[in-house]
Parts: structure tokens; sequence; C-alpha cells
């Protein structure tokens, strides 16, 4: 895994995710504060994970998701939410998300996601 993108509307939330990355993996993260940002970041550059904040404004992250899959993505995608409700995440996973990870992220979590696409 070479690059990774953080969509989240909060720029303190992309700077902590960014923070608990591993350093030692090389990994280089790609910025997105919303999902229009985010379809031109994936169709220019094509990460090979993406982790999408739940609410955002305009499309919630499954919707991006959705959204992203459909326009061909290949990659996994991980939703970032603090509502761990089952019915979001049934719905997560009908839209094709892979993972999703409780916020606040830590970086315990960050390498245990990284490490089960791995």
């Amino acid at each position: 895994m070479n690059t990774v993108l953080i969509v989240d509307d909060s720029a303190t939330s992309r700077m902590l995710f960014k923070a608990h990355m591993p350093k030692d993996r090389g990994i280089i993260v790609l910025e997105a504060c919303d999902g229009d940002a985010a379809f031109a970041i994936v169709k220019a550059s094509s990460p090979d994970m993406i982790f999408l904040d739940y609410n955002m404004p305009n499309h919630d992250g499954v919707e991006v998701a959705a959204e992203l899959l459909a326009q061909g993505y290949k990659g996994t995608i991980a939703l970032l939410t603090a509502n761990t409700q089952e019915s979001l995440i049934e719905e997560a996973r009908a839209a094709g998300i892979k993972l999703v990870l409780e916020k606040p992220i830590t970086k315990e979590k960050l390498i245990g996601s990284l490490d089960a696409t791995a």
C-alpha cells in the first residue's frame, strides 16, 4: 500500500489522522475536505485505500463510497464515524465499505485497518 486518502470536512481530524499514520510504512496521505474533492483526487491518483468521514456536508461518507465504487474504484474503503449503530454499519457494508472505524481514530485503529487490508 502506497497511498491513502482521508476525506473529512474537519481539518483537525485530517491532521490527527496524518499524525497517527505510521511513518515507517512510507504511505503517502492525500487529503480531501468533502466528497467532491475526493472524486477529483481518486480520478487523478487512484489511492490504494480511502478513509471517509460519515458526517460531511453535501454527501455523507456512505453516499461518497457508493459513488466511488459506481465509478469503478477498486481499492478498499473504510468509514470513520462516531455513530456505530448496527443500522449504519449495515448501510455501510451494503454500499461496499469494507471497514467501519469508530471515531476518534487512534494509531492502533489505523494500523489495524491498514493491516486488515494488506
